[in-house]
């Protein structure tokens, strides 16, 4: 007579072979669909360490334009801004620096000359910028880094 053992093994093996291939089905076409892709799922960010507040933010194919917030408590003095990347002059306010920025007052960057540029329309793009101002006139120089992480427009 035929073993019964071995009947039962080949089946076992088979059932969870048939799960195992339906597993992969699965995840091969939630990759096909870029469900698994993080870029897709992660938020547009625009982030500053201290004394900066981004309230608005866009990043074109060649652009990249903020507008930041003096969150200090204290008027800052002699702003300038760079990529950190290529350490490319960004714009405050249209110049390349300004005098000084009042406490709550907001400026705007534009940083034009991005090092991955172009970017892909519709793909998300990161830009880091430092922004250097002095905490009282004559003072020591501040640095704040950030970055900007959004899907180009």
């Amino acid at each position: 007579m035929y073993n019964k053992k071995g009947q039962a093994a080949i089946e076992f093996l088979v059932t969870y072979g048939w799960a195992i291939m339906a597993a992969m089905i699965v995840i091969a076409a939630l990759t096909y669909f870029g469900v698994t892709n993080p870029a897709t799922s992660l938020p547009d960010k625009c982030i500053f360490s201290n004394g900066f507040d981004c309230k608005d933010f866009r990043l074109t194919a060649s652009q990249a334009q903020l507008q930041l917030t003096n969150g200090l408590g204290q008027t800052m003095f002699t702003l300038s801004s760079k990529t950190t990347e290529n350490g490319v002059a960004c714009t405050i306010n249209g110049a390349a620096s300004i005098g000084q920025l009042d406490p709550e007052e907001t400026m705007s960057v534009v940083c034009s000359t991005l090092p991955n540029a172009p970017f892909n329309v519709r793909e998300k793009g990161k830009v880091k910028v430092s922004i250097n101002y002095l905490k009282t006139v004559g003072g020591y120089n501040q640095v704040s880094l950030g970055e900007l992480y959004a899907i180009v427009q």
